[in-house]
């Protein structure tokens, strides 16, 4: 989950009059577990004004609770290559030992990016290859838009949902 934006709201749950949104990174929900929110969840957050707009600070479900998250999890991929990695013998690649416990001779060291016995990493010009386009496939960031509907504050808090709009 990238950034998800909480829209702001009226204390008594009414929508404001000129809609503001507040910008929400994972680290600051308050929430056990796989951190995410839900859409429309209701939230209380504090915030702070940054160069990139409205920013929050913490965020927690009515009356300082947790928040209650989505029912969405990462997809499954990551979770089985960061549980293979560490179950893999380095020495044959098997996932049901590890390399100490391998009945196959020491095997030659081969490079980590490609599987090839003939160099090491360091070397690997399939990894060379891989990263010459790398400055191409950074993350461009749309600018942000000064949003005139707040008050001057450098800090607030606020009430809100959690709006559709949401980058990942």
């Amino acid at each position: 989950m990238g950034f998800v934006f909480i829209s702001m709201i009226n204390p008594e749950g009414s929508p404001l009059d000129i809609p503001v949104d507040v910008s929400v990174h994972p680290s600051k929900l308050f929430k056990e577990g796989f951190r995410s929110l839900k859409e429309g969840e209701p939230v209380e957050f504090t915030f702070k004004k940054s160069s990139k707009g409205l920013e929050s600070i913490r965020v927690t479900g009515p009356g300082g609770r947790p928040c209650l998250g989505s029912e969405r999890r990462p997809k499954g991929k990551m979770l089985q290559q960061s549980k293979a990695k560490g179950d893999r013998c380095y020495n044959c690649g098997g996932l049901d030992h590890h390399a100490k416990e391998c009945s196959l001779p020491p095997q030659p060291k081969k490079c980590h990016y490609c599987q090839s016995v003939m160099h090491m990493v360091a070397n690997c010009l399939h990894k060379t290859i891989a990263q010459l386009p790398a400055s191409s496939q950074g993350r461009q960031e749309a600018e942000s838009q000064p949003c005139t509907s707040v008050s001057p504050r450098e800090a607030g808090k606020g009430h809100g949902c959690t709006s559709p709009a949401s980058s990942g």
